[in-house]
């Protein structure tokens, strides 16, 4: 987990000046943090990949090694998947204009995000969420 820390402290000193590198530094943690506890990525000899664009669409990614579940949006709605947390990528999906998954449990899966740092505060009315199969 500690590799999750340097991720987010990378990030956030990458789009230092921006006005989002705290949202972009949550979305870099939430994205590594699920690579490290949910798939190969997090055991022994396990690494994840990072994947950053500086650009005012900036385009963030990490890569796990597959193994263990798929990466999913959770709903809001509590009713609906009665868990405690779970919710990392529901944050993502909130902060980024748009996201997605690709990749399979064998070769492991890429949860990518784009951030509009054209303005400081998300406005989520334009949000979407691309899965790929």
């Amino acid at each position: 987990m500690d590799q999750v820390r340097v991720a987010r402290v990378f990030a956030a000193t990458l789009f230092e000046g921006t006005g989002r590198e705290e949202d972009v530094a949550v979305v870099v943690a939430e994205m590594a943090t699920n690579a490290v506890r949910h798939s190969r990525s997090g055991g022994e000899r396990g690494w994840f990949g990072l994947e950053v664009t500086l650009a005012e669409i900036a385009y963030i990614a990490v890569t796990d090694l597959g193994g263990g579940c798929v990466p999913t949006v959770r709903s809001e709605m509590p009713e609906c998947q009665p868990r405690e947390g779970g919710y990392g990528l529901l944050t993502v999906s909130k902060l980024a204009l748009t996201m997605g998954i690709h990749g399979s449990s064998a070769d492991g899966f890429t949860v990518w995000a784009d951030m509009d740092l054209r303005r400081p505060v998300q406005d989520n009315s334009t949000q979407q969420a691309i899965l790929v199969p």
